[in-house]
């Protein structure tokens, strides 16, 4: 165990499983449990080693983890491994993907996230993009021009240098925008083949020929629009995502409330997005 190693667990709404593994987590690691739910499940500051801040009311991913952040920097903690409620992982994990971070970063100094190879929770498939091809910086490194938080691990000067995540976008893009943000500062973010993770992407998915199609929970989707329409105005977001995530989304527009189980719902959530971007 390095104690110059955090965690840091988002919780909303967590059920007993939710609890009791970032209880297991806490027996061993320093860090903060920041509960986004109305009501905190206990009444300690601590839970273990960790630090315990309920919000009582649902802040959103960006504001929780940035309350962790603040709370470990100024610990003077090394790294940061972020964690959502669901995932689940080895009791070693976070030394492991933090000891890969130090090093890769011994060859690449200006790295700025590192994220595990992560894996269906159900059948143990990699998640691949159907799209971007892998570009390997080395045997251990994989260049990504972003990376999700869940699993993932970035250092205190990394934070230093890119700033602390953008609070209004509540949920969806937080992590690629802090990624974005990285590459406009000269640092790069990316994924190791050594470290995996289960996880769920999105509430249930559909295979429309050979392609995989996330269906996210209905109120996420007026999230993805509003923030689409407010990255869409930043230089350092890459054009090519602005292209390819705008032809998505307007065809999304189209087939969701025809084709896809509570489409109308999620359609209804797209439009009011986009109303509140414009």
């Amino acid at each position: 165990m390095d104690d110059g190693t955090a965690v840091i667990i988002i919780l909303y709404n967590p059920s007993e499983e939710d609890i009791g593994n970032a209880e297991s987590v806490a027996k061993t690691y320093r860090g903060v449990i920041v509960d986004n739910s109305d009501l905190p499940f206990t009444k300690d500051s601590k839970i273990g080693r960790m630090h315990y801040v309920c919000n009582k009311a649902n802040k959103g991913i960006a504001e929780a983890q940035n309350i962790g952040m603040r709370i470990m920097l100024r610990e003077c903690v090394s790294h940061l491994v972020f964690f959502d409620q669901d995932s689940r992982f080895g009791h070693d994990y976070p030394s492991l993907i933090a000891n890969e971070f130090k090093s890769i970063n011994k060859d690449i100094p200006n790295l700025a996230m590192l994220g595990p190879t992560l894996k269906r929770k159900d059948s143990g498939e990699e998640y691949r993009s159907a799209i971007h091809k892998d570009r390997y910086a080395s045997s251990d490194f994989i260049l990504r021009r972003d990376v999700i938080s869940s699993g993932s691990c970035i250092s205190a000067d990394a934070i230093r240098t890119v700033g602390m995540n953008d609070e209004r976008l509540f949920i969806d893009y937080v992590d690629y925008d802090w990624c974005w943000r990285a590459a406009s500062k000269g640092m790069v973010c990316g994924i190791t083949p050594n470290v995996s993770i289960a996880h769920k992407v999105g509430q249930r998915e559909i295979r429309i020929g050979r392609q995989v199609v996330i269906i996210s929970k209905p109120f996420r989707y007026f999230y993805q629009y509003r923030n689409y329409l407010w990255l869409l105005r930043r230089k350092y977001v890459p054009l090519q995502w602005k292209i390819a995530t705008g032809i998505k989304f307007s065809i999304r527009l189209i087939y969701f409330p025809l084709f896809v189980k509570g489409g109308c719902e999620c359609w209804k959530n797209m439009v009011k997005g986009i109303m509140k971007g414009i």
